[in-house]
């Protein structure tokens, strides 16, 4: 099993309780409307920053996403499906800044 680790900052153009409300409705609900999210992906969960973060100024990020495969080759497939090319990757440049958002690609080891 291996975990795509995606930290995610908000686009300028939305404030951070748009940005969850976003995130965690409309987004959501399309990743979940694709075929290919039932096929490759065994968990999905979204870890939002938290209000007490953003009362001490603008945190670096908004929040984390967590999705699980069986393989990178099942990743791989996921994120080159037809689907989530036309429904999912443009509908990510709604709410993240693409270019400050960053990916870690890993295999979790439990340590506790």
């Amino acid at each position: 099993m291996i975990k795509l680790i995606v930290v995610i900052k908000r686009t300028a153009a939305m404030s951070q309780t748009q940005f969850h409300e976003y995130w965690r409705t409309r987004h959501a609900l399309k990743v979940r409307s694709i075929p290919a999210c039932a096929k490759y992906i065994r968990r999905y969960v979204q870890a939002h920053t938290l209000d007490s973060e953003y009362a001490a100024g603008d945190p670096a990020y908004d929040g984390t996403a967590e999705i699980w495969f069986d393989s990178v080759q099942e990743k791989n497939a996921f994120f080159s499906d037809a689907d989530y090319l036309s429904i999912v990757a443009p509908d990510e440049r709604v709410f993240a800044d693409m270019h400050q958002t960053r990916f870690l690609l890993c295999r979790e080891e439990q340590v506790i």
